[in-house]
């Protein structure tokens, strides 16, 4: 009798994910052209991986979401709406413009800042607008160290705009920032118990624009900040940030 090859008779291992290194690649990537977990697939799809509409895992997803990422959704939709509803143009631009800045403090500040914080630091750029509304010009600073910097990070794209030659919106401030800390007040009091769920909510209405809006050619890591929305569908006749319903 003749011995099988070793090769043959082990079954054969699954290769390990080229993106995390982790998951078993089991998925066609055409976006990257290889072969992905599913996890990678599911977390970095629309977000970190620019997937073509032809992908059918893509178009899986979107006909059949997950029971738990439906309900999700339907979470996020109805605290998006309340955190928008009734602001002005100058309003919904200070959320576009403070919002990522402080998603972005969660992986660049030490330690990260949590929901608390934002409430203080939303709490205390308000309070600024508002007295400067009076005439007066005075900074209120939040009564943590981490909320301060949070709120230093958050007012840094307002301060840019006021040097382009931007319009100071102080009462769009105002409104913008008492808005959020009304929200995330009411979200801790709804039972919530993670300390960062807020940020968690934030960072998935908030998501990257992958494509210039214009013409579609794929934008370089970091060369704009702008948002578009969940699914990869592009905002119809405007260009800039968005939140999302998803």
């Amino acid at each position: 009798m003749i011995d099988e090859p070793a090769s043959l008779c082990q079954p054969r291992r699954m290769a390990s994910c080229p993106v995390c290194g982790g998951g078993k690649a089991k998925r066609q990537c055409p976006a990257l052209s290889k072969v992905i977990c599913a996890t990678c697939c599911g977390t970095k799809r629309l977000v970190e991986i620019d997937c073509p509409p032809t992908c059918g895992w893509l178009k899986a997803a979107r006909a059949h979401p997950h029971a738990a990422q439906q309900r999700q959704q339907e979470q996020d939709a109805t605290r998006v709406v309340p955190l928008i509803r009734g602001l002005d143009d100058g309003g919904y631009a200070v959320l576009m413009a403070c919002l990522p800045a402080a998603v972005a403090c969660r992986t660049t500040m030490d330690p990260p800042p949590l929901d608390a914080d934002l409430q203080l630091a939303a709490a205390a750029l308000a309070a600024t607008a508002e007295t400067a509304m009076r005439g007066v010009l005075y900074e209120h600073q939040p009564e943590t160290p981490v909320a301060a910097r949070l709120a230093r990070a958050m007012s840094a794209p307002l301060a840019e705009a006021a040097e382009a030659g931007v319009k100071r919106l102080d009462a769009s401030t105002a409104a913008a920032m008492r808005r959020v800390e009304e929200a995330v007040k009411e979200f801790r009091r709804s039972g919530v118990t993670a300390p960062d769920a807020y940020f968690a909510f934030l960072g998935r209405v908030l998501k990257p624009r992958l494509a210039d809006a214009q013409t579609g050619q794929p934008l370089a890591p970091g060369a704009d900040p702008r948002l578009t929305p969940l699914g990869g569908a592009e905002a119809s006749g405007a260009d800039g940030p968005r939140i999302i319903i998803p």
